[in-house]
């Protein structure tokens, strides 16, 4: 049998089509080897090429056994965790309907929040589809949308709670929904490319007496960029998630390194938190406001009809909360946390009791857990960093949103994912959560190695 036949037999076996032509190269390169082997050896051209063929086994029984291997999987577990968390989210929205101010609200709400979960499945069904190792090209222009969509928001501004907003017909939203996500998936494509030289860097190397590297001085100029942009907003809390997620791709990149990392893992973080002691006491040191606060955090009986006030009654209904059941102390806030935005876990709290939002907190640890687990498990860099980042800005907004509800964090914007109320939110991070789908239905489309062949 020719080397042409062998390979059209073992890919004819192969359902999934995109991996067929990267197997029959790697099978053709590993035969071609085989081949030169037996030539060296003495034999002829043709008596060599069905030797080698002959070695790799039957053609069939190859293509099998690759098409078990290379076969996309879909993780049933975390879309079960997600959808868990739909449901409490499902649960948000019928709280709000219950408490709107009439039946007009009541339709409104919840043919937003269908027509929204429509919009997301379409689109997480298409980038559930899509080769995510394509998007590192796309890596400059996705950092230009984000940083156009908060530029927009802050010339043509609709302030609510002091922060941009941006309104699409009926819709509002935070610029910051949209522009963190595509901040992370653009800084790691970046992250991705830091070893290649550039053009630049070549030309600059013949003029300096030494070597530059363009793509690092890039990553931290737009990366500093983009958390000024976001502070702007004012968006202080998405600043930390973001400036938190930069930090830990970072980290997780000079981990692959073989030489000097933790020098250099101790280096970046050394700096990280120097720059940010100063910064806290330069701005703490001019505001007034930032210091009480943080004072009313603490304490805040002490301002128990200013910034204390909704603390308060977040720990009213903390301390009156049953097992089941509504609390016996709902508090004068309710209406307020039942808007279901960043209150929503305090607001299941005092609808529906203990378990329902311990539940939630199981559940998000699941999801957080399984992120890990599938971060873990990705043998491509790339893939294995946007699953790190997307996954470490979930967990991020859901415990320091738990720990806020809880009384237990410095009051801040942070939405519960999957569950908060928000159409933007809800379809950002389903799309982001079918990115992540994407790379572990890929996992096992690895690079072929010559170990994944029958040979003698």
């Amino acid at each position: 049998m020719q080397i042409k036949d062998f390979l059209e037999k073992v890919c004819s076996q192969i359902k999934y089509k995109p991996i067929r032509k990267d197997i029959s190269e790697e099978l053709e390169t590993h035969i071609q080897e085989v081949k030169e082997n037996y030539i060296e050896e003495g034999l002829t051209q043709t008596e060599a090429e069905q030797k080698a063929v002959e070695v790799m086994g039957n053609a069939e029984e190859v293509g099998r056994k690759l098409n078990k291997i290379h076969k996309p999987k879909l993780d049933w577990k975390l879309l079960l965790i997600v959808g868990i968390l739909l449901c409490f989210g499902f649960l948000v929205v019928l709280t709000r309907i219950e408490n709107g101010l009439n039946g007009y609200v009541t339709q409104s709400n919840i043919g937003k929040y269908f027509i929204c979960l429509i919009i997301g499945i379409t689109f997480s069904i298409v980038i559930y589809f899509i080769n995510y190792t394509k998007i590192t090209k796309y890596s400059n222009l996705l950092y230009l949308i984000a940083t156009i969509l908060i530029i927009f928001s802050l010339c043509i501004r609709n302030d609510i709670g002091g922060i941009a907003h941006l309104r699409i017909g009926a819709i509002t939203f935070s610029p910051t929904v949209i522009a963190v996500p595509l901040y992370i998936i653009s800084f790691v494509g970046f992250i991705n490319n830091l070893n290649k030289e550039s053009k630049l860097e070549e030309i600059l190397s013949k003029y300096i007496k030494r070597k530059i590297n363009i793509e690092l001085i890039k990553i931290i100029v737009l990366s500093m960029f983009s958390l000024l942009l976001l502070s702007s907003i004012p968006s202080i809390s998405s600043a930390l998630i973001l400036g938190t997620v930069y930090l830990i791709i970072t980290t997780t990149k000079i981990n692959e390194l073989n030489k000097n990392k933790l020098r250099r893992i101790a280096i970046l973080w050394g700096t990280v938190i120097v720059l940010v002691s100063f910064l806290f006491i330069q701005v703490m040191g001019i505001s007034s406001f930032r210091w009480n606060r943080l004072a009313v955090t603490l304490n805040p009986e002490i301002d128990s009809e200013g910034g204390g006030w909704l603390a308060l009654n977040r720990e009213k209904i903390i301390e009156s909360a049953n097992m089941f059941g509504e609390a016996r102390n709902k508090s004068e806030a309710i209406n307020m946390f039942d808007e279901g935005t960043e209150f929503a876990f305090i607001s299941l709290l005092a609808h529906y009791g203990w378990v329902v939002s311990i539940s939630i907190i199981i559940a998000v640890l699941a999801l957080s857990i399984k992120l890990i687990i599938n971060a873990i498990k990705i043998k491509d860099n790339y893939g294995k960093l946007l699953i790190i980042g997307i996954a470490s800005m979930y967990m991020l907004q859901s415990i320091l949103n738990i720990l806020m509800n809880l009384n237990l964090w410095i009051e801040s914007s942070f939405n519960l994912p999957f569950i908060s109320y928000g159409g933007a939110n809800l379809v950002v991070n389903m799309m982001s959560l079918a990115l992540i789908l994407s790379i572990y239905r890929r996992k096992d489309i690895i690079i072929l190695t010559t170990a994944t062949y029958k040979t003698k």
